[in-house]
């Protein structure tokens, strides 16, 4: 891109050649009537930056004057300090003390306390307690642990040469018979509340072939074996009282919120959900999964013999990849009142301290992130034990960033008669895995081709540029926006992110910025902008392209394609919801072609135009990488140069 930092922007030109948005008739004067709200001045808009400074400090935890210095020994640091700064937080949280650690490179550790003398003993007092050495009782007569020894805490044999070798099928047997003695003490948990409307007990199997495929071809079977034994199959509900008919509190909310008739994969998620099946509902974003597997949860956490006050702990688990999709949730959960039930969001970035006393509170559903989850459960603040309704949603997007380590840690204890529920919008080998790993004979629901496959309601187009004038075609595009158009920006970096979002400021555009940089405030506050119409632009990575329901988008700009085609139809999936049409525009530079093959399929599939130009790329990238294959140098990826016309084979 170009160094608009040593350079003066430049006037925003129109091509006209270049017709890829359905009106040109603005000038600059309509420019800037075309964000709706008028541009602020860049000195407004760096104050708002040093007020959010300032606000984030002002936050930070202050202490009083008295302060106290205890000594630990070095190699004992980590018992105070935790995993990842766990146990400090917590000791700070529980003492109200602050807690600061002096060098550790020596034997001895000073560990300054500050606070009142209340929290400064307390703190000590705890410190002390964690840093303890614990005498392990002397052993008997024997030397050694011998393998004929029959004690439960006995794990370990002695080889020939006196060597003490850990007995593994020892202490796994020990482990279930534990496992299976805690789970024997958990109070008993009701899963089955379904009871057929006899309209749809009575639909004929060709009805409901017919309903299934005329409903995007909705395709349900077991997903593993189906074992002797196993109920069929339900009957997909067509309206609201078929599924809710017994629960009126739940159809009076659901009228609340003027919807017509249940989406297909919710008419065929309910029946499944209700009944007390574990499922798997794989469909494109947009497509209602939340509510799918939300009004069977408030039913269960409702429907539970023990009492809600006599719980430990919560009753529903909503795992979520990202805090912009759990914030999602925990606003569509929150537009469902029923009974007095409470949510909470876990997340990092937010007030960690909050979320704790939140919790501690009592809540009966808990919506978070895999991270912030595993950091709650190891520091025990929460006991998955407890949970008997739990949701993986966009499954394919956690394993996607590498939290499938956090997902097992965390569900490591969970009871094994849960309900469990899987979303994903694609069915590659890791959501398999994880399905096999969590769920007990789950019911598949697939919407639509298990091929990936972008939303038909959005135009999908093309546009061929060199690297270096992306700038320059993105600020045409935005120029000829109309007043009521929304757009969100794909970048690719989030320097690249960052640096498209100042220049739209210097040009005095309004605009808002989302991506990992910025502070958890900064990112509900620049989504909250979009959704409020405040800005019609936001310019994002990929955190975006999951999740984020703005309903009145009308664009999506693929400014740096995506690394992976998944990627792309998520981006794409942002417009074109709940029935609207949306357009998405992608910029293509010869960086790109080892995608062309991938995106094409795409195309065709949603039945877009495809240029002659995308095919001529794959074409030349699939003969480069038989050539290379033949000459033995492997094939390519996005190539190097790319920039100034190196290259020249690729383009």
């Amino acid at each position: 891109m170009s160094d608009w930092e040593d350079e003066p922007p430049a006037p925003v030109e129109t091509y006209n050649s270049r017709s890829f948005h359905k009106s040109n008739n603005y000038n600059n004067s309509n420019f800037g009537r075309g964000r709706g709200r008028g541009a602020p001045s860049n000195s407004n808009w760096r104050a708002r930056g040093q007020d959010n400074r300032e606000n984030r400090q002002n936050s930070r935890p202050q202490h009083d004057g008295n302060k106290q210095v205890i000594t630990i020994p070095s190699n004992k640091v980590g018992r105070v300090i935790g995993k990842g700064g766990s146990k400090i937080r917590d000791l700070e949280y529980e003492t109200d003390a602050k807690i600061k650690i002096g060098d550790s490179g020596g034997d001895t550790t000073e560990i300054t306390l500050f606070g009142t003398d209340e929290a400064i003993a307390k703190a000590s007092d705890m410190i002390t307690d964690l840093t303890k050495e614990y005498v392990q009782p002397a052993p008997k007569n024997e030397s050694h642990y011998n393998s004929n020894a029959n004690t439960s805490g006995n794990f370990s044999t002695t080889n020939d040469y006196g060597d003490s070798i850990i007995d593994w099928n020892k202490l796994n047997a020990h482990y279930e018979e534990q496992q299976q003695e805690r789970w024997s003490q958990l109070p008993p948990i009701v899963k089955d509340f379904y009871k057929e409307d006899p309209v749809v007990q009575n639909m004929s199997p060709a009805e409901v072939t017919r309903w299934r495929f005329n409903n995007n071809q909705i395709q349900i079977k077991r997903t593993f074996d189906d074992k002797p034994g196993l109920r069929p199959i339900p009957n997909p509900v067509l309206t609201f009282e078929q599924a809710f008919q017994h629960y009126p509190e739940i159809l009076d909310e659901i009228y609340k919120q003027d919807f017509k008739k249940p989406s297909p994969i919710q008419s065929q998620a309910w029946p499944v959900l209700l009944r007390g099946e574990d499922m798997i509902g794989i469909a494109q974003t947009g497509t209602g999964k939340t509510l799918a597997f939300l009004l069977p949860a408030l039913i269960h956490i409702d429907g539970q013999p023990t009492p809600r006050e006599q719980r430990e702990g919560p009753t529903v688990l909503i795992m979520a990849p990202t805090r912009e999709l759990a914030l999602q949730i925990d606003k569509e959960v929150s537009k469902y009142q029923y009974r007095g039930i409470k949510s909470v969001c876990l997340y990092g970035g937010g007030d960690r301290k909050e979320q704790i006393k939140v919790v501690s509170k009592g809540v009966d559903i808990v919506i978070a992130t895999p991270g912030r989850l595993n950091d709650l459960v190891m520091a025990r603040h929460l006991n998955i034990i407890n949970f008997s309704y739990i949701v993986l949603d966009e499954a394919d997007r956690m394993l996607d960033m590498g939290f499938e380590p956090q997902i097992r840690k965390s569900l490591f204890d969970v009871r094994p008669d849960r309900q469990t529920v899987m979303t994903s919008a694609t069915w590659p080998s890791g959501v398999r895995r994880l399905a096999e790993s969590y769920m007990k004979d789950p019911i598949q629901i697939n919407v639509g081709s298990l091929d990936l496959a972008a939303v038909h309601t959005v135009t999908q187009k093309i546009l061929f540029v060199e690297e270096d004038d992306k700038d320059k075609a993105l600020f045409e595009f935005i120029q000829n926006m109309d007043p009521t158009d929304k757009v969100i920006i794909f970048c690719g970096k989030k320097a690249t992110a960052r640096h498209i979002h100042t220049e739209l400021c210097l040009k005095g555009i309004e605009s808002q910025s989302l991506h990992g940089d910025r502070d958890q405030s900064d990112r509900e506050a620049a989504l909250d902008d979009m959704v409020t119409g405040a800005v019609n632009i936001l310019v994002a990575t990929d955190v975006a392209s999951r999740g984020i329901d703005i309903k009145d988008l009308t664009h999506v700009v693929n400014l740096d394609f995506p690394r992976h085609i998944e990627e792309y139809v998520h981006r794409v999936g942002r417009t074109g919801r709940a029935g609207k049409t949306g357009i998405a525009l992608s910029f293509i530079s010869r960086n790109d072609w080892a995608h062309a093959d991938e995106l094409i399929k795409i195309l065709e599939e949603a039945n877009q135009e495809v240029p002659d130009e995308l095919l001529s790329m794959a074409n030349r990238f699939s003969a480069m990488k038989i050539r290379r294959e033949q000459e033995g140098g492997g094939g390519g990826g996005r190539g190097r140069g790319g920039r100034g016309g190196r290259g020249r084979d690729r383009w």
